[in-house]
């Protein structure tokens, strides 16, 4: 293959998302959970406690 191809199919390649076939071959991919996924569960997590914070208040400490 030339010099010409070897280049094309390099540019195909990382358009494609393959990148540089070389440097990352071997390597497993990430596991695990990212930013913004922890963001999402803590704030879920937030309204959650919030709502419960809110129920309690409003049927056991409100005054009535």
């Amino acid at each position: 293959m030339g010099t010409r191809q070897k280049d094309e199919q390099r540019a195909l390649d990382i358009v494609a998302g393959r990148g540089e076939a070389g440097d990352d071959a071997g390597k497993p991919a990430k596991s695990g959970l990212g930013g913004m996924e922890l963001a999402g569960i803590a704030l879920w997590l937030l309204v959650l406690i919030g709502g419960g914070a809110g129920v309690a208040y409003y049927f056991l400490l409100a005054p009535k």
